[in-house]
């Protein structure tokens, strides 16, 4: 959304309320809608096709940036799903504990119920699965899987789009949502204006919309407001040294905000040590080293443990050391290039490169890999299994905080409805994603963000459509 002053007023329109828009521009052209989808990331595109596969006729889909994917394209695409009794209670209970009791147990139950589905509708689209479920970093076991590829988020963005191209849906690139039209009594949705690349003004009249745009990571004006403590400048995961275009401005959420939507967790944004030396999304092949060369916290810890074990260094950095046999991520050959990763043929060489005593270094990887072997930690006393580091070549490279996630937004009910403050739903209005709160609480569980994308995707764009159905069916009946 363009920075802009956002408020309430009575639009000439029509008789509602437009939430988002400037009263000195002129009046736009319209058109019509059954379902409009904002948001072309996993949440979007899941809401896209199950709009159309609940008989939604004419669905539009606004981007507004020139390709879809949002920050699931450039994702590694870990996507944490149970489909047994006992694997959905046990996730619902890891998203609960690691929400640390701010989660919505309805919200977290709904995701852990739906996720084995979402793995089964990419499965249809053309999605082929790795056969054992791996530990992604931030969860507390093995429940998470991908396509096998180290882009696996990429692959799941081509599979859906390639699904919408076969349907009626339009999708309009470098077009940006800017505010809703509401009834008189402000208590559902009628339209949403949009803006054009040529810079024209659109009201879609619709009576279901469905906003996926994402979190407000790379917004600073919402940093400032919500979690002022955090230093300005700290940069994003999808955008490392703040050169590549982060589209995570929270559109969505202050749409919803001025349309009466209640906010809930704002302040939970998650931190994550990815920009820099780590290659690896899983836990077991890379260790995390002080400046002393020594392990300080267990690679399968939680975000929120991590970022307090990192935060409590002199440097507020750690170095990350992996060998030649585990496999790496999409950025190893980037980061090789530009220096943020280097290579070293002995562990002798690597300790000089970091600045650490060998010595040190030397007696941490042993204990690591004896660790490893008999699959328990002996630095951390818990379970552990992974790959013991020590075929050379050596990766290593220092690693920092940057924004990964924001854990807070849109209230939201189980059928993805947007909540006001008094408990009620804004009827028509749905969100879905990141651009949503209450799923997650302070934290998230490492790959339940794509699942929550998936999950309530799908059931925001089927509600939508079921809303028109209905709705029509009423009209046709009168």
């Amino acid at each position: 959304m363009k920075r802009r002053t956002l408020f309430l007023f009575a639009g000439a329109a029509g008789s509602g309320l437009i939430a988002g828009r400037l009263s000195a521009e002129p009046l736009p052209r319209e058109e019509e809608a059954d379902v409009v989808v904002v948001g072309t990331g996993a949440a979007g595109l899941s809401a896209v096709l199950a709009t159309v596969s609940e008989g939604a006729r004419r669905v539009v889909v606004l981007e507004k940036a020139p390709m879809a994917g949002g920050h699931t394209i450039i994702s590694s695409g870990s996507l944490a799903a149970e489909k047994s009794p006992e694997g959905i209670v046990g996730l619902t209970n890891e998203i609960l504990e690691t929400g640390e009791g701010r989660a919505d147990p309805q919200l977290a139950r709904t995701l852990a119920e739906g996720s084995w589905g979402a793995v089964e509708r990419l499965s249809a689209l053309g999605i082929t699965w790795i056969t054992t479920p791996f530990r992604a970093v931030g969860a507390p076991s093995a429940r998470s899987w991908n396509s096998g590829s180290p882009q696996s988020g990429y692959d799941y963005v081509q599979v859906m789009m390639a699904a919408l191209r076969k349907t009626n849906a339009a999708v309009r690139f470098l077009t940006r949502a800017e505010g809703l039209l509401l009834s008189g009594d402000g208590r559902s949705v009628e339209g949403l204006y949009a803006r054009t690349r040529a810079g024209d003004s659109v009201l879609i009249r619709t009576k279901a919309v469905v906003l996926a745009t994402g979190g407000y990571t790379a917004s600073k004006a919402l940093r400032r407001r919500f979690a002022p403590e955090l230093p300005p400048e700290l940069e994003t995961t999808a955008s490392a040294g703040g050169e590549l275009l982060d589209g995570a401005d929270g559109d969505g959420i202050l749409m919803a905000e001025m349309a009466g939507a209640k906010l809930v967790d704002m302040d939970a944004l998650q931190m994550l040590p990815l920009a820099g030396g780590r290659l690896l999304d899983y836990v077991g092949g890379e260790v995390w080293l002080n400046d002393s060369g020594e392990r300080f916290v267990s690679e399968g810890a939680g975000f929120r443990e991590i970022e307090r074990a990192i935060s409590s260094q002199p440097s507020k950095a750690m170095w990350v050391i992996s060998d030649a046999r585990s496999p790496k991520g999409a950025t190893l050959g980037l980061k090789l290039m530009d220096g943020t990763v280097r290579e070293a043929q002995t562990l002798h060489e690597a300790a000089r490169g970091m600045g650490v005593p060998y010595t040190a270094l030397e007696e941490t990887i042993a204990r690591y890999n004896r660790s490893v072997r008999k699959h328990w930690d002996d630095d951390f006393g818990i379970p552990m299994r992974g790959l013991p580091v020590e075929t050379p070549p050596f990766f290593y490279g220092r690693e920092h905080f940057a924004l990964h996630y924001s854990c807070g937004g849109i209230a939201i009910t189980p059928r993805a409805e947007v909540l006001r403050p008094d408990g009620l739903v804004i009827a028509g209005l749905y969100a879905a994603g990141e651009t949503t709160g209450g799923v997650h609480g302070a934290a998230r569980v490492g790959g339940c963000g794509l699942t929550d994308a998936f999950v309530f995707g799908d059931i925001a764009g089927r509600e939508a459509a079921r809303r028109v159905r209905a709705l029509t069916d009423r009209a046709k009946a009168s």
